[in-house]
């Protein structure tokens, strides 16, 4: 069975049909949080794999008039009905042009150009121009479903130029082409000949002049005009160099156009300063921003909906899965016949260990009893039983000690104090009783950290082993085992750590900082009190910090490695920042690590739990990896 979750839906391999198909319609809720995204201009940001590329694509022509064709199919209806109401489908077919550029390292090259930035500059700008001309003629002719290059004499463009313009005021698609494609065949001449410094640049004015003709020029074609709105869609800006990127992004900014403009770049192409402020760069010059694992941490109910049609639609692809949906084929639960005998052995134990602990103190006795009568199944009541062992390891650590014969009743264990100690039980006991733990429809959605091409991932890894068990059993529908789950998904996890030298930057030493973090957070999770329950998956510091680190002063430059280190991390989405957390009268910004992650530590996978840490402790951490961990630092 082919695994439909190793399918890149952005690649242009997967036609639109299929595409479509394997669309998740939850992604497009994002549109709503645009007051207009169909003017002015958007920024799209993410982590690697976080979805940018696979939306632009469905606001390209192909794929709109998919869905708009296709909308009688019930797979097919929330997205059509999603782009509907954000106006990029009409009662009579899609109402926007999507015009998609994408960026590749072979813009860089363009900064090896002349001795000063000024010639590599204008070579960037009119090749930029050229692309944004041959792909609106692309965008053109795949609306009316005609044919590149073949029926480009078929398109008529007028438009008022702007002061120094060279492209023409009235041209057909062929004279477009041509002077396109002149401009382009210049830049490589330079490029060939080693910066060309004997070659004159391309002419194009000195702005962005193609944006200001996609906007407002008069486009038609043989069925007459094309009268959608222009939506310029500029893909992976990471691949540009600084000097580049920020021009691109100072020229479409102030162009205040009536059209359209979604940017879509990783994280890792901003400065740190800007990524250890989540949310700094909204309300600027244009209409918004839109990081996508944010925006997914925000609305986690809405995430979990969203990855559940992703791996629906997928898993309706694959032969022989047919009629099947993804998250019923997991176990939710772990088996009683294997787990049953398991449990009741852990109970015993604990008892074991208590009376050892405290004898027969008069001050605990009540709390024994009560567990002792305790019902349910032998889950619950070894549950029961870890409960009561941590509860009594925090009264026994209070600095003022009570009499033994001050006892505590069944009320104290409902104290408010004491919430939360389930979650961290449930924690303890799956360890000790080697219980699974990371199984399930939630549990897999928490450990993708909101990033889609994460979610695919681990879900393909689990479809592995649904296609091998359905084969063998020649279509027999089987859930897959909580046990099996968990296995599969340690795995990954594992996979994933082992990936870290080569996804990141300096990727070594990131991984020394994150062992190092992983096995702070992994002391403190475990004590025996379990003070921060269920456990603690991430560290603060506090605002003056973070200032002190991107700042600019003496202190910056001390921290300027730790700096660095942050905010690659936090690119990659491998630490999760969660600003201006409130805390005892101080304001923290509290960095999660990536839920896969967690499960490498073994960690639980809930939000809450950190610790703050000062700039010294993490510059340590980073210089020392795991060493630097020590028994003071768990204090």
């Amino acid at each position: 069975m082919r695994n439909p979750f190793r399918l890149r839906a952005s690649k242009r391999s997967v036609h639109d049909e299929q595409f479509v198909r394997l669309f998740a319609a939850g992604a497009l809720d994002l549109l709503n949080d645009v007051e207009d995204p169909w003017s002015g201009v958007v920024f799209l940001r993410s982590a690697p794999g976080g979805g940018k590329t696979t939306l632009l694509r469905l606001l390209t022509p192909g794929p709109l008039r998919k869905v708009f064709r296709m909308q009688d199919d019930q797979d097919i209806r929330p997205t059509r009905d999603a782009l509907f109401k954000a106006g990029a489908i009409a009662a009579d077919g899609p109402a926007i042009l999507g015009v998609v550029i994408g960026f590749t390292n072979e813009y860089r090259d363009l900064e090896e150009i002349g001795e000063t930035g000024a010639r590599a500059t204008a070579v960037f700008r009119a090749l930029v121009n050229a692309r944004i001309v041959l792909a609106t003629l692309r965008a053109a002719l795949e609306r009316s479903e005609k044919s590149y290059p073949d029926d480009l004499g078929q398109i008529q463009a007028v438009w008022q130029p702007v002061d120094g313009a060279t492209l023409p005021a009235n041209a057909t698609g062929s004279d477009l082409h041509k002077w396109a494609s002149q401009i382009e065949e210049g830049v490589f001449d330079i490029l060939d000949d080693l910066g060309g410094e004997n070659k004159s640049v391309p002419r194009a004015a000195s702005g962005l002049e193609a944006l200001h003709w996609l906007a407002t020029a008069t486009l038609t074609d043989a069925s007459g005009p094309i009268n959608q709105k222009r939506v310029l869609l500029l893909d992976d800006l990471q691949f540009l160099s600084d000097d580049q990127s920020n021009w691109l992004r100072e020229s479409v900014t102030n162009a205040r156009l009536s059209c359209g403009i979604w940017i879509a770049e990783r994280l890792e192409a901003l400065p740190a300063e800007d990524l250890l402020a989540e949310g700094a760069l909204e309300d600027r010059d244009y209409d918004g921003e839109i990081r996508l694992e944010r925006r997914w941490r925000k609305r986690s109910v809405a995430y979990v909906k969203f990855v559940d049609q992703i791996a629906d639609l997928r898993a309706r692809d694959a032969d022989g899965f047919q009629g099947r949906a993804f998250f019923p084929a997991l176990a939710e639960e772990l088996d009683p016949a294997s787990w049953d005998a398991v449990f009741d052995a852990q109970s015993g134990a604990i008892e074991k260990r208590l009376v050892l602990r405290v004898g027969h103190q008069q001050r605990y006795q009540q709390w024994m009893a009560q567990r002792r009568a305790i019902s349910g199944s032998p889950r619950d009541r070894a549950l029961g039983w870890r409960e009561l062992e941590i509860l009594i390891e925090r009264d026994l650590g209070k600095s003022q000690k009570a009499f033994d014969f001050d006892a505590l009743t069944e009320q104290d264990l409902d104290d408010k104090e004491n919430a939360g100690v389930k979650a961290a039980a449930e924690l303890f006991l799956s360890r000790e009783a080697k219980a699974p733990i990371y199984f399930g429809r939630q549990k897999l959605a928490s450990l993708s950290s909101s990033n889609v091409d994460q979610f695919v991932e681990l879900a393909g890894d689990l479809f592995e082993e649904l296609a091998a068990k359905t084969a063998v059993r020649r279509g027999v529908d089987s859930a897959l085992s909580a046990e099996r789950q968990h296995q599969i998904l340690k795995r990954a996890a594992e996979r994933r750590w082992d990936g870290i030298p080569r996804r990141v930057p300096r990727g070594y030493e990131a991984r020394r900082f994150l062992e190092a973090v992983g096995a702070y957070c992994e002391g403190q999770t475990y004590r025996p009190s379990a003070p921060y329950p269920p456990g603690v998956t991430g560290f603060g510091i506090t605002m003056q910090d973070r200032a002190r680190l991107i700042d600019g002063s003496r202190d910056s430059v001390a921290f300027a490695e730790l700096r660095t280190m942050l905010a690659a991390l936090v690119s990659q989405n491998l630490l999760e920042p969660n600003l201006d957390h409130k805390n005892k009268g101080e304001n923290l910004i509290v960095f999660y690590l990536n839920r896969v992650l967690c499960a490498h530590f073994d960690l639980p996978l809930g939000y809450g739990g950190w610790r703050k840490k000062s700039l010294k402790d993490l510059s340590d951490w980073l210089a020392r990896g795991r060493s630097a961990v020590t028994e003071k630092s768990l204090v």
